[in-house]
């Protein structure tokens, strides 16, 4: 499993990082790679668990990214109300959980991936993205080792039987190390940049714990298995989802504070 995940992490790393550092039409293309692959998996997943979800979910989950990608605020608010008004229309006739999940899941992965490509379009906002993915990437592999290596205690047995507390801390450590370190970039002091990478990495493995919950309640072990040794792309981003919109909402304080 491990020379599975280090030979993936060895083809996927190098596209997400060139996505991330020239933008535009990389990015836009990593977006909507990303998000359709989720939204695909996400419906899979649920449908294989009795709720299903309208055809109509993709592309709403991918009209809500690239609302993101416009970088305009206003427009990821218009499309996720407005998606969420049609998954709501469109239901009427299901059941309750169809249009809970629904909803639920345009914000989880339209919402939030939109947040992403939000940050993505600030003028700074290349530094804050790299920011947020070598943090999130420093907490996986933090807690998958430090997990391996010293993890006795289960962090959410019921959830997640793999998980411990001492991956968990490992994790955190090293995201704030990896915040620190990268705290210039983004022109934060090194005690701000430790902190914010303390707050993403506790963001990245609520992440982690949402999307091992959805798993659990669909009765699945992966998303998928489009990426050899990590599973499916919603696997794999699941963390990432929620550090983009924990970046995008830190980079918001940031600059209040810079002109209060």
């Amino acid at each position: 499993m491990l020379r599975q995940r280090t030979l993936s992490a060895l083809v996927f790393a190098p596209l997400v990082i060139a996505a991330f550092y020239f933008g535009g039409m990389a990015f836009l293309a990593f977006i909507l790679v990303v998000g359709w692959c989720c939204a695909w998996e996400y419906r899979r997943m649920v449908g294989g668990a009795g709720i299903e979800l309208k055809a109509w979910f993709i592309p709403l989950c991918m009209a809500t990214c690239l609302a993101g990608v416009s970088g305009r605020p206003e427009n990821l608010i218009a499309a996720l109300i407005g998606g969420c008004l049609i998954l709501l229309a469109i239901s009427l006739n299901d059941d309750a959980l169809s249009s809970v999940f629904g909803v639920t899941g345009l914000v989880y992965i339209g919402g939030l991936l939109g947040c992403l490509g939000l940050l993505r379009a600030q003028p700074d906002g290349s530094e804050w993205c790299f920011f947020v993915l070598f943090i999130t990437w420093a907490n996986d592999m933090g807690a998958y080792f430090g997990g391996r290596a010293f993890g006795k205690r289960k962090l959410a047995p019921a959830i997640s039987p793999g998980k411990s507390w001492e991956g968990a801390l490992f994790g955190l450590g090293a995201g704030v190390v990896t915040g620190a370190c990268l705290s210039s970039c983004i022109g934060l002091a090194i005690t701000g940049g430790a902190l914010a990478g303390a707050l993403l990495a506790a963001l990245a493995q609520i992440g982690d714990l949402v999307e091992s919950k959805l798993k659990r309640h669909c009765r699945v072990k992966d998303s998928g298995k489009a990426i050899p040794g990590h599973g499916g792309f919603l696997d794999r981003f699941d963390s990432l989802l929620f550090t983009g919109a924990g970046g995008l909402l830190l980079k918001g304080l940031y600059g209040l504070l810079l002109h209060t």
